[in-house]
């Protein structure tokens, strides 16, 4: 069974313009915890809530400079207009791992249990962003498809 069987052609993304507010507000509303960013049409990043969070607290440079007020936790709540206001594109996690549209699943779900991810954006010949594909898609597939319904 190939990847394309599997996915979701169904894919929120968002451009690297994108800012951080609305893709937050795109997380949260469709009950998801990231989305693959955008250029043109080629995945360049993956943005989560995880990336979101970490925004939150000090960089190892800022902690150094000022251990005192860069630990004070509601400070660091403070933050969020400033979050709001980036790009997807100055947070994301660069260099995503995708998948071909061609593979197959069980090579998803490898690249998945080895990057320790739960989904894959899937992409075409060109790069192009086409769909995204889940562990659960992958489970639904093999598995699921398979059990006998009494």
């Amino acid at each position: 069974m190939k990847v394309l069987d599997a996915m979701s052609k169904r894919v929120d993304s968002v451009n690297v313009s994108a800012k951080v507010k609305d893709v937050s507000r795109l997380i949260f509303v469709h009950k998801i915890n990231g989305v693959p960013v955008i250029k043109g049409k080629r995945v360049v990043g993956f943005l989560t809530e995880r990336d979101i969070l970490a925004k939150f607290f000090p960089s190892l440079h800022e902690y150094i400079q000022d251990p005192v007020n860069t630990s004070n936790f509601e400070k660091m709540e403070k933050k969020i207009a400033e979050i709001f206001d980036l790009t997807a594109g100055k947070i994301m996690s660069g260099r995503p791992v995708t998948v071909h549209k061609d593979e197959p699943i069980l090579k998803a779900q490898s690249l998945m249990l080895a990057h320790k991810i739960g989904r894959l954006p899937v992409v075409d010949n060109r790069g192009h962003l086409i769909g995204i594909i889940s562990k659960g898609d992958i489970f639904k597939a093999l598995v699921g498809n398979r059990l006998k319904k009494k």
